[in-house]
């Protein structure tokens, strides 16, 4: 397992050369996988996406014979364990090895006696994928339990490298253009009901369809209904005081947020998750850092979301046209887009994309991942 510096040399070279690459998300992360493999050493590995606002799940991918825990890792990743995504994101140090976390013994962690060890494995080396604009996925590589533990020599090279995987998670994030025919139709806003231990109790007719297009893995609900039922539910003197808010592609193009909020009076305990369609602000406030616009570019672009042309635009900035012409050429070069329509109409989610679903917050789910049984899941609390 041991890694000479000159492999993880080589391995942060070819890493620097994907967040630039024009790849698609899921083929950056698994070259970024092949490329990290013989710099750190590890077996299973699980990366999920989330929204860099709350990180909070958006989708991933995933090679590991864990899908049975997925509800359970998701819980005890947001609270409860001695090492969580949300400490990851807003601590000092972007990446952790279990085995550090825990001095050495294991069984400290709830998370590892529960859901990792009956599966063989030993240590984890967790690392968030943030930079100045938020946590844009969480890269978690695992060592078979007989296997040595990762040294610190390993969560500081995966530390060093996180925002070169923030970036390239960014680039995926990127649609390259509009499809010219939306997917799907409308869908209502819907709610579901969760009790104490996150079980779903009831829900609103919508819910099932929103299920059809959402990220889903192993056979369950998307892992950000326990993540959000988890952090509503969490006590207030122990909240992370992230938002309870998630912004996901959903299967067929169109912008999805997912939100949680504890309930009061007679079901008091139990939280309502609600889905229902972003906002062009949010959308555009997401796709704004995916691309990396200036906060000049970003007041730039939503003036043209409200429908000004370039003389508004150079009035509203106090600036001349032809500095917002100078604006607009930088913007074009980011978004790979040629004319304005397509940028406002990008920029708001106001069409889908020919892109997989998994590109846009698919699931989690690697080539032998067991079908999804959300909607039977659902249909067998009736």
């Amino acid at each position: 397992m041991a890694a000479s510096e000159r492999a993880r040399t080589r391995a942060r070279e070819r890493l620097e050369r994907l967040a630039q690459a024009d790849l698609e998300s899921e083929e950056a992360r698994r070259a970024a996988i092949a490329t990290l493999r013989p710099a750190v050493g590890f077996h299973r590995w699980c990366w999920p996406l989330t929204d860099p606002a709350s990180a909070l799940s958006t989708g991933g991918i995933a090679e590991f014979d864990l899908w049975a825990e997925v509800p359970r890792i998701a819980v005890l990743e947001e609270h409860g364990d001695i090492t969580s995504k949300p400490s990851l994101v807003l601590g000092e140090r972007a990446s952790i090895t279990l085995s550090a976390a825990t001095g050495g013994d294991l069984a400290r962690s709830t998370r590892w006696r529960e859901c990792l060890r009956p599966y063989g494995v030993g240590d984890e080396l967790m690392t968030a994928c943030r930079d100045r604009h938020g946590c844009w996925g969480s890269l978690e590589l695992m060592r078979d339990s007989d296997d040595p533990a990762f040294g610190s020599e390993d969560a500081e090279f995966l530390r060093e490298v996180a925002p070169l995987l923030a970036a390239l998670i960014r680039n995926g994030l990127r649609d390259g253009g509009p499809s010219p025919h939306p997917t799907g139709r409308p869908l209502p806003p819907a709610t579901l009901i969760v009790d104490a231990e996150l079980r779903p109790t009831s829900w609103t007719p919508a819910f099932n369809a929103w299920l059809d297009e959402l990220p889903t893995g192993a056979g369950v609900l998307p892992p950000v209904v326990y993540e959000l039922g988890t952090r509503v539910l969490t006590p207030p003197e122990a909240a992370n005081g992230l938002p309870a808010s998630v912004r996901v592609r959903t299967g067929t193009g169109r912008w999805a947020v997912i939100e949680g909020a504890p309930l009061e009076g007679a079901d008091r305990g139990h939280a309502a998750i609600t889905i229902r369609s972003a906002t062009a602000d949010e959308v555009f406030d997401l796709l704004a850092k995916a691309y990396d616009l200036t906060r000049r570019e970003r007041q730039l672009v939503a003036l043209m979301l409200d429908g000004l042309a370039t003389k508004q635009l150079a009035a509203a900035l106090c600036i001349s046209p032809h500095t917002v012409q100078d604006h607009l050429k930088a913007i074009f070069a980011k978004t790979k887009l040629r004319s304005r329509r397509e940028l406002v109409s990008h920029l708001a989610g106001r069409q889908s994309s020919t892109s997989s679903a998994e590109r846009h917050g698919g699931a989690v789910r690697s080539a032998t991942a067991p079908a999804s049984a959300s909607r039977e899941l659902i249909a067998s609390l009736r």
